[in-house]
């Protein structure tokens, strides 16, 4: 337990310490980083890391991927992806009695969607800017996280049915709604303190408290989704964690599988509805 406390404290002055970046092109690189360890941990367990040059390719796609909002990569983005497949191809070809297609196919998916959905928060604040992209950064780490620690108190409180026995046995559905109730609690009482820390600044905002309100289950669901797909992967290879590079926590993709899904979620959620707007 103080392991995951000391982790989670680290974790939550990186996250303070992105956030206080969001602006900046430090962000961005700081999204990277998080999609090449994430990218290293699903390869590994799936044990698709054997070829070097297969593998660096992965990792340079991961690393890209964050700045293709840009400007000296903007208009690169098709191109980029073009010769990142056909280098694939070449690989495959050169490599053919040692690489399975099966494996290499593995390879570019998750070189693609993992860095793409986390980029989602880099996309957001270029879309959004940078008030309401930190809010809507916030909103997608507060449904995956708050709803992750909710579900986990409530589960061991009331916990009877298992949600999914054969995936992640500790999953209670009583435990998915306590998660799903308390995050949504909590999302409205954080839109109401950044509101005032905002005005605080001289900022003002609206919040559109019943999008929240609906919102933030459907949004606290997707997580738990990507949470039960990443234990899906780790059942598969037989592997406990993703990594150990948090104590307590695990891997990166072991403290961040809900938030690939809800970031996406939120960036899609946003295009529809407006949960915020500066005034």
């Amino acid at each position: 337990m103080k392991q995951r406390v000391i982790s989670a404290l680290i974790g939550l002055l990186i996250l303070s310490s992105a956030i206080a970046l969001i602006g900046t092109i430090f962000f961005n690189m700081i999204i990277a980083a998080v999609s090449v360890m994430a990218l290293f941990e699903m390869l590994r367990a799936s044990g698709c890391l054997k070829n070097p040059c297969l593998d660096s390719l992965s990792f340079l796609m991961a690393a890209i991927i964050p700045f293709f909002n840009e400007p000296a990569i903007k208009g690169w983005v098709l191109p980029i992806l073009f010769l990142f497949f056909v280098s694939f191809c070449i690989l495959l070809i050169k490599n053919l009695r040692t690489e399975r297609l099966e494996q290499v196919s593995v390879m570019i998916l998750f070189s693609l969607f993992v860095p793409l959905f986390f980029s989602c928060a880099v996309f957001m604040r270029d879309f959004y800017g940078v008030v309401a992209g930190s809010f809507y950064l916030l909103f997608a780490l507060g449904c995956a996280w708050l709803c992750d620690t909710c579900a986990y108190f409530a589960g061991r409180a009331f916990g009877r049915h298992k949600l999914a026995p054969f995936v992640s046995p500790k999953k209670t559905v009583e435990g998915l709604i306590g998660g799903l109730l308390g995050c949504t609690v909590f999302m409205i009482l954080i839109a109401f303190l950044f509101t005032l820390c905002l005005e605080a600044f001289g900022v003002y905002i609206y919040v559109n408290y019943i999008a929240i309100l609906l919102l933030t289950p459907v949004c606290a669901m997707l997580g738990v989704l990507g949470d039960l797909f990443a234990s899906v992967i780790k059942r598969q290879f037989s592997v406990k964690d993703f990594g150990d590079i948090m104590p307590g926590h695990g891997g990166v993709m072991d403290r961040f599988d809900s938030v690939l899904f809800t970031i996406p979620a939120t960036f899609i959620i946003a295009h529809a509805i407006s949960l915020i707007s500066v005034l």
